[in-house]
């Protein structure tokens, strides 16, 4: 998503722990429960906790750890519910008001599918800014209009993290973009990735464990790419993938999620970071109103793909395959402190300051 999972603001990454075993749905309301006791109505917990768990089950790291300090999940102060500005048939712009990344993230991308199904068009644009939390696993807002039978596009912009080439400061966030196709056998295939060389979560969990980061993924304070962890973080930068080509991706997600949702602008403020003010922009794409038979031609073209090669696998394919092994057996492995932290936070709110 859009930034560092909250839990890991103050640098604290969980390190591998023993697991409890609990099934989907205590998963779900218990987190929900616990959003109700920091300070959210019943409306914005259940869809954090909705979001949260959906990551948590697909193995995605973005999930329940930003539980693990749920100081951090808690309003911020002077924050609002989101609101709708600039409104068309087609489009509209989402205040979030500095509600978190969650929750515009998913009013946009609900209100994508609502103006698409409203109008008699192909397609619709809904953007969100005015927020500064992470949006979490990108996919997942994708998956949800992908669900309804809409092509689900969606883009995130971020604080400046990463530099467009060598020896350049940061200027772009990691800056996904996220694709969510629907089938008509399975659920939709996802492809969700960073524009940058390696997340910002991979160079957090390098640092808290002391490991070296892979090469070519970040640069030092000189410039240069570097290994370690830290140096990236403070005074470096992390890479972009592909090198001239991710920049060039990494600047039009900066363009479309950021400038266009109307969210901070590099070059006109201080920092993206300072203004707290990070952008989305979500695309719904009705697929039979441009050509017949979609879904039928994109299963053959996902079949012929399969078939290409001994080793091929499908964007979204592992997670798919994890979330159903787990939403069969009814069971999701979460690691033992965070699972203690929703549990407590559910019964008891935040700790006396």
């Amino acid at each position: 998503g859009t930034a560092q999972p909250p839990a890991l603001a103050t640098g604290t990454v969980l390190l591998p722990t023993p697991r409890w075993t609990v099934t989907v749905a205590e998963a779900q309301s218990k987190t929900a429960a616990a959003m109700r006791k920091i300070g959210w109505d019943a409306e914005d917990a259940a869809l954090q906790a909705e979001i949260m768990t959906a990551a948590e089950l697909c193995g995605n790291n973005q999930g329940l750890v930003k539980m693990y300090n749920p100081s951090l999940m808690a309003p911020s102060p002077g924050a609002a519910k989101p609101t709708i500005e600039r409104e068309t048939p087609t489009s509209a712009v989402v205040n979030a008001n500095q509600s978190p990344g969650m929750l515009a993230a998913v009013n946009a991308a609900d209100l994508a599918l609502q103006k698409l199904r409203s109008q008699d068009g192909p397609i619709a644009i809904v953007t969100a800014y005015n927020t500064s939390t992470s949006s979490g696993q990108l996919a997942f807002y994708c998956e949800r209009m992908a669900r309804q039978g809409a092509i689900g596009i969606a883009l995130a912009n971020s604080p400046e993290f990463v530099a467009a080439a060598p020896g350049g400061k940061p200027i772009f966030g990691t800056n996904p973009v996220a694709f969510g196709i629907p089938q008509a056998a399975g659920p939709p295939l996802t492809f969700d990735m960073a524009t940058s060389a390696i997340a910002l979560f991979g160079v957090l969990t390098s640092k808290a464990k002391g490991e070296p980061l892979p090469e070519g993924v970040a640069y030092g304070r000189d410039g240069g790419f570097t290994t370690d962890a830290s140096e990236a973080l403070e005074g470096g930068a992390i890479a972009t993938f592909g090198g001239h080509k991710g920049a060039g991706l990494s600047l039009c997600v900066e363009l479309l999620a950021g400038v266009l949702s109307g969210g901070a602008v590099v070059g006109q403020c201080e920092s993206k970071k300072l203004a707290k003010s990070w952008g989305h922009t979500m695309i719904a794409i009705q697929p039979d109103l441009l050509v017949d038979g979609f879904e039928a031609k994109a299963a053959a073209v996902l079949a012929a793909t399969k078939a290409s090669g001994p080793s091929i696998r499908l964007p979204g394919e592992s997670s798919a395959r994890t979330a159903a092994e787990r939403t069969a057996a009814d069971a999701l492995p979460i690691p033992k402190q965070i699972w203690e932290s929703i549990c407590r936070t559910a019964e008891h709110g935040l700790p006396e300051q």
